[in-house]
């Protein structure tokens, strides 16, 4: 998935609070750290290879791995291998590109969760399907007749929820593909790359399974960019990301003035419907209030 630009982050065609700018304190973007994570791990395949092979050996996402075996943490552990220059290149466009619009958002923390949510989630869906066709032999389109122990990898389900959060997020932007050079609109070119995905399962091509974790990353950045706040708890194994955190001096934060939830909502159904060029001055303002206040959340 190669795109030409970035359009929709530039000028009036994103309210204030989804430009990009450098939050939760941080030197670089949680999308930038992303992409080096990967980028050093597929350079150790050609360092290493030897570390390479163990890890994937490790690390990889398979049926009969993740739950026979009970390695749960592959579900996390798989969207960091790579098949390939070409599969670690397509993904990391796809957060080069994309991610950061999402990320600005949702914060960097909140990013990482929604991303990581989304791959597990295409982990899930391989799982399902692969459980209900080669485990219990139905013969539906769309299910996986696979040996259980075929491995899963890759970042692409987390860049499919990418991809769905920002055809919320900026449904009108537009993008433009590498090849061919056909400009398009954001939510068309989500939606019409999902029904491919969708299409392909049915068909059982050779990457049947990569789809279904396609789908299923898809359907959960559908839900989770809506739904965010359930995003929350991800991180409670390192602690309850529910308790309050104290400002500087012991104070309450201050709430951001004047912005109520239900203005809000009205901005972000005036966007999905009109687009983000519809919005006023002062709408644009309220809706960057409001990412800034849950940025601080």
């Amino acid at each position: 998935m190669g795109l030409h630009d970035r359009d929709y982050m530039q000028g009036d065609q994103a309210p204030p609070g989804l430009r990009p700018e450098r939050s939760g304190g941080l030197p670089f973007s949680m999308c930038t750290l992303l992409i080096a994570v990967n980028v050093i791990i597929e350079l150790i395949k050609y360092v290493a290879p030897g570390a390479w092979n163990a890890m994937a050996v490790w690390g990889h996402f398979s049926t009969s791995e993740a739950i026979f075996q009970l390695g749960f943490w592959r579900f996390i552990t798989f969207q960091f291998l790579h098949g390939g220059i070409m599969h670690l290149a397509f993904n990391m466009l796809g957060i080069f590109f994309l991610g950061r619009l999402v990320e600005d958002q949702l914060g960097p923390k909140k990013f990482l969760a929604f991303y990581l949510v989304c791959g597990v989630f295409g982990g899930v869906m391989y799982l399902l399907l692969n459980l209900l066709g080669a485990g219990l032999k139905l013969k539906i389109p769309g299910l996986l007749m696979n040996d259980p122990s075929t491995p899963l990898i890759g970042a692409s389900a987390g860049v499919f929820g990418v991809v769905m959060a920002c055809a919320y997020i900026a449904p009108n932007a537009r993008i433009q593909l590498f090849f061919p050079p056909i400009p398009m609109r954001m939510k068309t070119f989500a939606y019409g790359y999902v029904a491919i995905t969708l299409i392909m399962l049915l068909l059982g091509t050779n990457n049947a399974g990569g789809e279904a974790a396609h789908l299923g990353g898809a359907i959960a950045g559908f839900y989770f960019i809506r739904n965010s706040h359930h995003l929350i708890d991800f991180f409670d194994i390192l602690g309850d990301s529910r308790k309050p955190k104290p400002s500087q001096g012991g104070r309450e934060r201050p709430r951001t003035p004047g912005v109520s939830q239900q203005e809000v909502d009205r901005v972000l159904d005036k966007v999905k419907v009109a687009g983000i060029d519809s919005l006023t001055d002062k709408e644009k303002e309220t809706l960057h209030h409001a990412t800034a206040r849950q940025r601080r959340g």
